[in-house]
């Protein structure tokens, strides 16, 4: 051992004195690798796992609509097709579906259109503006997003139904069927939406005020500040409302099926499938045509998946930023 410091077996010993001494007792390079290396291979081993899991139902639905039913029978695995069954695609669009995506994305639209107008003022009049009573009021708004909307569907029915001077009915609400049986009934709710005034709100709480003061201070009035201020910086947010509002309302099966069954004129695309599925030609009396049954649930599935895989990272990035968590 010398005065500047020496090398032994088991450490390192640095120091300028004799009777100073600190040792570096770190474990090996070769002793963590082996480690490392089985968490890494663990992770992928599990993702790519849970990743087939998910995809395979998928898989299997695309593979299946362009089978026919006898090769689909004999699968066992996967129903590899050995050609392209066009006619069941073809024919489910000519048995209303093409009619019933039209009627959809008009809803989608208008859903849409709904959302962003009213949960963008909604939110900044909760965030940016003082008023009396202004945290009881927006804690209001946030009790419709605890209520299941389950409960919300008897009440929401004798709504439309005692619409006054609608569908034969009087001032009163009596007399006739409302807009039950109608298309507005498919268009006339859900009109002031508590999470997109929230998620919004959330947004622009986030946002400083320095630049709304630098925007007044130059002329601009409050539909410049929202649109052309504020608007660039609510991407995200935006983008994950637009998902979550195209997801709702093309999915939207139950209401439909209560207020509008008797009208196929006015199915949207989960009601139409489930109205095709269980016509005789698609399954007669004792036969199920399954490779029918997943082109029209493909037909229904590929545009919401479509919308999210391009916005995806909007998605994510706009939940996040908002202070959304799960």
């Amino acid at each position: 051992m010398n005065r500047g410091g020496a090398l032994s077996r088991r450490g390192k010993i640095t120091g300028a004195s004799p009777t100073v001494a600190v040792f570096s007792t770190t474990l090996s390079p070769g002793r963590r690798l082996p480690r490392r290396w089985a968490l890494t291979v663990f992770s992928y081993l599990f993702l790519c796992v849970s990743s087939f899991v998910m995809i395979y139902p998928v898989l299997f639905m695309v593979l299946g609509s362009f089978t026919t039913p006898d090769r689909f029978l004999e699968a066992t695995f996967l129903p590899i097709p050995n050609t392209l069954n066009i006619e069941l695609f073809l024919h489910a669009l000519r048995a209303g579906a093409w009619e019933a995506y039209v009627f959809t994305l008009i809803r989608v639209l208008f859903y849409l259109a709904i959302n962003l107008v009213v949960g963008t003022l909604g939110g900044y009049i909760f965030s940016k503006l003082r008023f009396p009573g202004k945290n009881r009021v927006f804690l209001l708004f946030l009790s419709g997003m605890v209520m299941p909307g389950i409960l919300m569907i008897v009440p929401m029915y004798l709504m439309m139904a005692w619409f006054p001077l609608a569908g034969g009915n009087n001032l009163w609400g009596h007399g006739g069927h409302g807009f039950i049986g109608e298309w507005p009934v498919l268009f006339i709710y859900g009109w002031v939406p508590p999470f997109a005034i929230f998620l919004l709100k959330q947004s622009f709480d986030m946002l400083p005020t320095e630049y709304e003061d630098a925007a007044k201070m130059d002329g601009a009035g409050l539909f410049t500040i929202i649109t052309r201020i504020y608007g660039p910086l609510l991407k995200p947010p935006i983008a994950a409302l637009c998902i979550v509002t195209f997801l709702g309302v093309w999915n939207d099966y139950l209401w439909p099926s209560l207020t509008i069954y008797g009208q196929p004129r006015f199915y949207p695309i989960a009601l139409k499938i489930q109205t095709i599925i269980m016509t005789k030609v698609w399954s007669p009396v004792g036969v199920t045509n399954y490779p029918a049954v997943m082109i029209t649930y493909f037909l229904a599935s590929w545009p919401p998946a479509l919308v999210y895989f391009i916005l995806q990272r909007s998605f994510v990035q706009g939940l996040v930023a908002s202070g959304l968590k799960g």
